[in-house]
C-alpha cells in the first residue's frame, strides 16, 4: 500500500473518532463553540488529508459535511438532532469506505451514488445543493448562470468590453473559473499556482487580494490568502479533470457575448467601489517584479530551509511573494510574458536557471517584505553555518510529547520474541540439574544459575517494557458507548445519560479487544431491559433521565469493569419463572432457590425474559455469551441487582493475555498447566482421609467438604493412585465454588507465553491453550470449567 495512504487510514480513524465524539457531545451542549471549533478543526483537517488522493466522492461528501459544521460554527444555524444524525451517517458511510479502501485501496463502486442522498441532505438546511445536476449525473462544478456572476469584476471592464464583442462577433462562448484556495492547502501539498499555470487555453488571470490583510503580528505566511479569477478557451471537461481535487474550491460559468454584456449594463456604481481598481501605477509582472521576486524568494530561501525548499515551503514563498506585490496596492494580472517572469524567478531559486544578481526589494513597510528581505539572523556558535538561527524568544526543547506510532504486529512479534527468551532461559535450570545430576559438577551447576539469575532478571524488564507498550486505556473500548447509548436510547424512546469512569485504567491490548463484544451485550440488556421510559421512571419517582455507568478500575493484576445502571432490576420470582417455563431449571429449584441463584440464572443458555424477540434482545444468547467470552479470557462476571433500583453487573479480567502464569502438576506422566489465579492451595491428604459422598469422592478441609475430581479419568487417560501413599490434591475455584483435582505430582509456577488451540485440536475446548516449557516439552494448559463438565459425564 502506499505509505502516505496507509498514514492517512491510520490517521483518519482517529479524526472519525473525535468527530463523533465532539458530536454527541454538541447534542448535550450545542452552545458551546469550543466544542464546535474542535469538531470542525477535526473534520477539516479530514477533508484536507483526503484531498491528497484521487477520492473525489469522499472530498465531495466531507466538503457537505464541513460547510454544515462551518455555519454551525459561524451561528448561522443551531444544531439539531436531525442535522447530528445526518452528520454521523455521513461519517459512518466514511468510515464504512475507508475500510473498502483499506482492503483495496480505492472506494466501493456505488460511493457516487451512496453519498447523493447524504450530500442533500446536509445541504438542506444551507438552502440546498449550490450546483445544478442533471438527473442520473453526478454533481458538477459547472454552471450557466443568468445573470452572470460579480467575480467577473476583477477582469477588468475594458477587457470585458472587448472579450464581449469578440465573443458576440464570433458566436462564440468563453469559460469562466473562480479558484478559492484553503487557507491550509499548501500543508495538504496542494499548489493553486501550479494549478492555475495548467489551465489550457487560458486568455486571462487575475489574483484577488483579500478584502482586509491580517496584522503584522497575526500574519502567517503558509496561509494562502489569494484567489484567482481566470478567462480560458478551455472546455469544461477539460477544466474538471484538473481540477478534479479541490473540486469544492472552483466555481466554473460559460458565458457568451451577451451574457457578459449583461453584466456590464448591470453593474452599480457601489458595486464597482468593492472592486480594487488597477492603480494608475500598477504593478505587472515585468522584468522588475521578476527581479523583485528573485530578491525576496533568495532571502526566504537562505532563512527557511537548507537546499532545496520543500514543496509547502516553496508554495508558501510563491504566495508570499504574490501578497507582497499586492500589498502595494498592485493588480497582478498574470499575461504570459509574465508568467514566463515569474516561472523564471522560481526556477532560479530552485538552482534550475542561473541566478542573477538579487536586486533589493524596494523598500516598503509591509510586514511580509520586511521579514523576507531582512538579511538571515546571526548563526549562534556551534552551529551549521547554513542553518536557520533559532529565535531569542525559541526555548529550544521538545514541545509535547514524543509519540511513535507501531504496527500492531510488530509489537505482538516483539511479544514472541520475549516468550521465546523466556524459555531458552528457563532452559537454564534444566541444564544446571543435568550438569550437577549427571556430570557431578556443582561448581558449573552454580555458574549456570548464576546465569540464570541474570538472564531472568533481563528478561522480566524486557517483557515488563514490552507489556507496558501493549497497554491500552479502559478509554479504548468505552470509545463505542456515547454513540451505541446515544441511538439506541432514541430508538427505544427512553432517555438515558451515560456516565464513564476510570476509563484511564490500563490493560493488555488483547484484553481491550475482547471487552468490546461482552460489554455491547450488557450495555444492550440494560437498555432493552433494564432502563425504563421516562414515564415510567417518573411514575415510580425516579428522574426522568436514567443513569447508564461503566467503570473500571485496577486490581491487582486484574481489572474489574462494572456497567451499571438505576433501572427496574431483575425480578427474582419473574426470572425464576421464565426458566421453569423454558426447562432450565426443575420444579424443586423453582422453589428453593435463593434470589441470588435466581439473578445468576440470566447467564443460562437459551435464557431471555423478553416476551417478544426483536433486533435488540430476546433471543436469549446475550448474557450466555457475555460469560462465556469473559471466562475464555480467563475472568469472571457476576451480577447484583435489586428490583425497582438497577443491576450492577461486574467482569473481573486479567490485566494481561499475554504473559499467563501457571502452575505446573503432572498426571498419568503427562505435564498440565493450571492458571494460578484459580488455584486456592496444594494438599496431600492420605488416602484413609479421603471419603465418598453419592459416588464422589471428597475431602474435608477446615470443616468444609471439597469435591475432588479425578483429573485422569476426566481426561481418560490410564493412571490409578497409589494407596500407599499421600494423595495430591490441587485445590481450585471454578464459579466461585471450590473443587479438589487429584494429580499425580505438584510442579513449580511459570510463566507462559499461551498460545491458542490450533488445527486438529482446536476443537478441544478442555484446553485453553498451549505453552513451550524450558526443556522443550509443550505444557498443555487446562481450562478448568470444561475439565469439570467433561468430569460430571463420565460420572
Amino acid at each position: 500500500m502506499n505509505p502516505l495512504l496507509a498514514q492517512f487510514l491510520a490517521e483518519a480513524n482517529d479524526l472519525l473518532a473525535s468527530v463523533d465524539d465532539g458530536l454527541l457531545q454538541l447534542e448535550r451542549n450545542p452552545g458551546d463553540p469550543e466544542l464546535v471549533n474542535e469538531v470542525f478543526r477535526a473534520a477539516h483537517t479530514f477533508k484536507g488529508s483526503s484531498g491528497l488522493f484521487d477520492f473525489p466522492e469522499l472530498t465531495r461528501l466531507t466538503h457537505a459535511a464541513e460547510d454544515l459544521l462551518d455555519a454551525v460554527r459561524g451561528g448561522r444555524l443551531a444544531l439539531d438532532s436531525g442535522m447530528a444524525d445526518d452528520l454521523l451517517a455521513a461519517f459512518d458511510l466514511i468510515r464504512g469506505w475507508l475500510a473498502h479502501v483499506t482492503a483495496h485501496e480505492r472506494l466501493p463502486a456505488t460511493a457516487g451514488q451512496d453519498a447523493a442522498g447524504l450530500i442533500t441532505k446536509l445541504r438542506a438546511p444551507l438552502g440546498g445543493e449550490t450546483v445544478a445536476t442533471d438527473q442520473g449525473q453526478e454533481p458538477s462544478a459547472v454552471r450557466r448562470i443568468d445573470p452572470p456572476p460579480e467575480w467577473l469584476a476583477p477582469l477588468g471592464t475594458e477587457w470585458l468590453i472587448e472579450t464581449a464583442a469578440w465573443l458576440s462577433t464570433t458566436a462564440s462562448t468563453l469559460r469562466f473559473v473562480r479558484y478559492l484556495p484553503d487557507q491550509d492547502c499548501f500543508f495538504r501539498a496542494e499548489d493553486p499556482l501550479h494549478l492555475v499555470r495548467q489551465v489550457p487555453g487560458l486568455d486571462r488571470m487575475t489574483v484577488i487580494r483579500p478584502e482586509q490583510w491580517p496584522p503584522r503580528e497575526e500574519y502567517d505566511e503558509y496561509a494562502c490568502l489569494l484567489s484567482f479569477v481566470v478567462a480560458t478557451r478551455a472546455s469544461t471537461g477539460e477544466l474538471e479533470y484538473l481540477f478534479r481535487y479541490v473540486p469544492d474550491q472552483i466555481s466554473i460559468v460559460e458565458l457568451d457575448g451577451a451574457a457578459i454584456n449583461r453584466h456590464l449594463e448591470g453593474e452599480e456604481a457601489e458595486d464597482l467601489e468593492t472592486v480594487p481598481a488597477a492603480a494608475p501605477d500598477a504593478l505587472h509582472v515585468d522584468a522588475r517584479l521578476a527581479a523583485d521576486a528573485r530578491a525576496v524568494l533568495t532571502a526566504a530561501h537562505r532563512t527557511l530551509a537548507v537546499g532545496e525548499p520543500t514543496g509547502t515551503q516553496l508554495l508558501a514563498l510563491i504566495g508570499s511573494v504574490t501578497s507582497a506585490a499586492l500589498a502595494l496596492g498592485a493588480t497582478l494580472d498574470l499575461t504570459v510574458a509574465g508568467l514566463e517572469a515569474v516561472n523564471a524567478a522560481v526556477e532560479g531559486v530552485l538552482g534550475r536557471a542561473p541566478i542573477e544578481p538579487a536586486a533589493t526589494p524596494p523598500a516598503v513597510d509591509h510586514p511580509v517584505l520586511a521579514a523576507l528581505a531582512a538579511p538571515p539572523a546571526a548563526t549562534p556558535a556551534g552551529a551549521p553555518a547554513d542553518l536557520p538561527a533559532a529565535r531569542a524568544d525559541d526555548p529550544g526543547g521538545q514541545v509535547g510529547t514524543r509519540v511513535l506510532k507501531v504496527d500492531q504486529e510488530k509489537v505482538d512479534r516483539l511479544m514472541e520474541l520475549v516468550g521465546e527468551l523466556n524459555v531458552a532461559k528457563n532452559g537454564l535450570t534444566f541444564l544446571a540439574a543435568a550438569a550437577e545430576e549427571e556430570f557431578g559438577s556443582r561448581a558449573l551447576s552454580r555458574r549456570i544459575k548464576d546465569q540464570y539469575s541474570g538472564m531472568h532478571r533481563i528478561a522480566e524488564e524486557l517483557q515488563a517494557a514490552v507489556m507496558d507498550v501493549r497497554m491500552l486505556p479502559l478509554s479504548v473500548a468505552f470509545g463505542r458507548f456515547p454513540r451505541l447509548v446515544r441511538d439506541l436510547s432514541r430508538r427505544l424512546g427512553k432517555t438515558i445519560e451515560l456516565v464513564t469512569e476510570g476509563d484511564d485504567t490500563m490493560a493488555d491490548k488483547d484484553v481491550i479487544e475482547a471487552l468490546g463484544d461482552p460489554l455491547v451485550h450488557l450495555v444492550r440488556n440494560s437498555l432493552d431491559h433494564g432502563i425504563e421510559t421516562s414515564d415510567e421512571r417518573i411514575a415510580a419517582g425516579k428522574p426522568g433521565t436514567a443513569r447508564l455507568t461503566l467503570a473500571a478500575v485496577a486490581d491487582g493484576d486484574a481489572v474489574l469493569v462494572e456497567v451499571s445502571d438505576d433501572g427496574r432490576g431483575v425480578d427474582p420470582m419473574r426470572v425464576k419463572r421464565k426458566a421453569y417455563e423454558k426447562g432450565l431449571i426443575s420444579e424443586e429449584e423453582l422453589e428453593s432457590l435463593s434470589d441470588t441463584e435466581a439473578v445468576d440464572l440470566v447467564f443460562r443458555a437459551g435464557f431471555s425474559t423478553a416476551d417478544q424477540i426483536s433486533d435488540l434482545s430476546g433471543r436469549g444468547v446475550g448474557m450466555d455469551a457475555v460469560r462465556a467470552s469473559v471466562e475464555k479470557l480467563g475472568g469472571t462476571v457476576t451480577m447484583r441487582s435489586e428490583l425497582g433500583s438497577g443491576t450492577v453487573t461486574r467482569l473481573r479480567l486479567p490485566l494481561s493475555m499475554a504473559v499467563t502464569q501457571v502452575m505446573v502438576v503432572s498426571v498419568a506422566g503427562q505435564r498440565f498447566g493450571v492458571p494460578v489465579d484459580l488455584v486456592v492451595e496444594t494438599v496431600r491428604v492420605p488416602a484413609a482421609e479421603m471419603g465418598r459422598v453419592l459416588h464422589q469422592d471428597v475431602v474435608v478441609m477446615r470443616g468444609e467438604v471439597v469435591p475432588v475430581i479425578d483429573l485422569a479419568r476426566a481426561l481418560q487417560m490410564p493412571w490409578a493412585p497409589d494407596d500407599s501413599r499421600d494423595r495430591a490434591v490441587l485445590i481450585v475455584s471454578v464459579n466461585g465454588q471450590r473443587v479438589g483435582l487429584l494429580v499425580e505430582q505438584f510442579h513449580r509456577e511459570v510463566d507462559v507465553i499461551l498460545k491458542p488451540m490450533e488445527g486438529l485440536l482446536a476443537y478441544a475446548d478442555e484446553f485453553s491453550g498451549t505453552a513451550l516449557l524450558g526443556d522443550g516439552l509443550v505444557l498443555l494448559v487446562l481450562n478448568l470449567k470444561e475439565v469439570l463438565g467433561l468430569a460430571a459425564r463420565a460420572a
